[in-house]
């Protein structure tokens, strides 16, 4: 798996395990470090031109890339949208964080991205149910998030997928 990163704070390349390494070999700011067994992708200085490009070389290389694009700017946030096969939007049931992905979720139906869309809930104390969430946001609930063990399922669901697919040709595999 790789994690595409846009946020400077998370996954510091100092942190890292082992000396980062050119992605491709030819896109300048495509740093790959591992991180706590993770193959991180340090985004932020690729230039948004080239995401497409390098996200499509990450697909012939990994069997799962996902970006992180909390902190990552306008740019590079559209064009990873724009090459994804799926997009989870992450939110609290809280009223702050169901409007705000409402507001998202409103955004990615203007770019005609809305039908790739699944949600993530991380459960808050008086919050909406899931019901309540996708009857509000027209979007699935694909998973609701309220302990560790739940992250680490979703995680072995993905993970499980990917292996049942090692086979399937790599275009098949989606980015997220």
């Amino acid at each position: 798996m790789l994690l595409a990163d846009f946020d400077r704070r998370a996954y510091s390349v100092w942190s890292a395990n082992e000396p980062p390494r050119r992605l491709d070999g030819r896109t300048w700011g495509a740093f790959v470090s591992e991180v706590d067994g993770i193959q991180v992708l340090n985004a932020r200085e690729v230039n948004p031109r080239h995401m497409a490009g390098l996200l499509d070389y990450a697909r012939r290389h990994f069997p799962v890339v996902c970006a992180d694009l909390t902190g990552a700017r306008d740019a590079h946030g559209l064009e990873v949208l724009r090459a994804s096969d799926a997009i989870f939007i992450v939110a609290g049931t809280d009223g702050a964080s169901v409007e705000g992905a409402r507001e998202k979720i409103a955004w990615l139906h203007s770019i005609d991205l809305d039908d790739r869309c699944g949600m993530l809930l991380e459960h808050t104390p008086h919050g909406v149910t899931a019901a309540q969430m996708e009857e509000s946001t027209g979007i699935a609930v694909c998973s609701l998030i309220e302990t560790r063990t739940q992250i680490e399922a979703l995680a072995r669901w993905l993970a499980a997928n990917t292996a049942r697919a090692e086979g399937a040709h790599h275009s098949e595999f989606a980015v997220a």
